[in-house]
């Protein structure tokens, strides 16, 4: 006799949460996933395939897209990526777009992970394609751009002013997570001068005690917060609260009595901690963590001229990069102003008429004119 297999029962996304979306998130069975989907689209043209990976797990992947609307050649190399896998098993959707994905080397994911079932059938109707991975609770989007990583189903139950502002706030985030501790360490070691008068002082006379120079000060706290930040992750849920927030505070309080590191120090590694939350996406404030300390050893080196040459590295990296063969840039490099009105703003539901010329879509437009008649002049 063969029991079936257990399942877990579908609850709202852990990690993913949304005030006015859906609570609903995928779980680990492969078909419940689909169908969570399939509910979202009722349309003939969305079109399910299917296929195993790894030769003693046999997970079984199963590709959603729009026939009529995703782009074929797309589809293909997606396929083709995938039957080239060859390993004993595949356990996750993760896995999976680890072996897929355009750049391995690179620090930016190029394939979107979402837990969200509405959020998947948004992106297959912009003309992207979903791959659901059997026993992983996440699904893989493609093909990814810079900007997919910053929106959320929230942005478009929202206000399109509220949805914007909150989009703005995310980018000014990214920037500060990465930038603020090169900023500081750059200052201080380098260009005192450009410090006003009473803010120079003020820092002087926090500093005064301080045995270490910026970078190894800010490498401590950085590290301290990472740690932190980890434990917290890994303990059950109710004790790792207390201890991030606990531990931070305790932590830092005695770091600067003990004079190791400057309360101007906390200030700056606490922003950037907030900031590196903002970030929706798991997956892009990893790759925040990651690119903020080779930027900190390049500001500790070569000061604002070190944080250009970062700048310029991940500039290039940027432009360069690609997600399924699609631009990774796009519709900054190449520029493609069409996309804009949902970009850094998402402008009124009414006025995005098209698909993201990203996707490569057959079908470019979604909508037609819808614009509120109260509203005409």
């Amino acid at each position: 006799m063969i029991l079936p297999f257990p399942k877990r029962s579908i609850e709202e996304s852990p990690v993913e949460s949304s005030l006015k979306g859906a609570h609903v998130g995928f779980t680990e069975t492969g078909s419940e996933n689909v169908a969570l989907i399939r509910k979202q689209i009722h349309n003939r043209e969305l079109k399910i395939k299917e296929m195993t990976v790894g030769k003693r797990g046999k997970a079984k992947v199963s590709i959603l897209y729009l026939s009529d609307v995703a782009n074929q050649e797309v589809l293909k190399e997606l396929e083709e990526r995938i039957q080239k896998v060859d390993v004993d098993s595949v356990l996750g959707a993760g896995e999976l777009a680890e072996y897929i994905e355009d750049h391995p080397y690179s620090p930016f994911p190029q394939l979107l992970l979402t837990e969200r079932p509405d959020f998947a059938a948004s992106e297959i109707l912009q003309g992207r394609i979903v791959t659901v991975v059997d026993r992983s609770p996440n699904v893989i989007v493609g093909p990814a751009t810079f900007d997919s990583f910053f929106k959320t189903t929230d942005d478009y139950s929202s206000r399109w002013m509220v949805a914007s502002f909150l989009r703005l706030m995310r980018y000014f985030g990214f920037l500060i997570a990465i930038f603020l501790p090169d900023i500081y360490i750059a200052t201080i070691s380098f260009h005192v001068d450009v410090i006003p008068l009473n803010l120079l002082l003020s820092l002087g006379a926090s500093r005064e005690r301080i045995p270490f120079p910026p970078y190894i000060e800010a490498f401590i706290m950085e590290l301290t917060i990472e740690m932190l930040r980890e434990a917290g992750v890994r303990l059950p849920a109710k004790i790792g609260q207390t201890v991030g927030i606990v531990g931070g505070i305790i932590i830092g309080q005695a770091a600067v009595e003990a004079g190791i590191v400057s309360n101007i120090m906390v200030i700056v590694v606490a922003l950037t901690a907030v900031a590196s939350f903002i970030i929706p996406n798991y997956e892009m404030g990893s790759a925040v963590r990651i690119i903020r300390f080779p930027m900190m050893i390049l500001a500790s080196m070569f000061g604002f001229v070190g944080i250009i040459v970062g700048f310029m590295i991940l500039l290039a990296q940027f432009i360069s990069l690609k997600s399924l063969g699609t631009p990774y840039g796009s519709p900054i490099a190449p520029l493609r102003f069409p996309d804009w009105k949902d970009l850094f703003i998402r402008l009124p539901q009414w006025s995005i008429r098209k698909r993201p010329l990203s996707t490569s879509a057959m079908q470019m437009k979604k909508a037609n004119p819808n614009r509120p008649e109260g509203d005409k002049r």
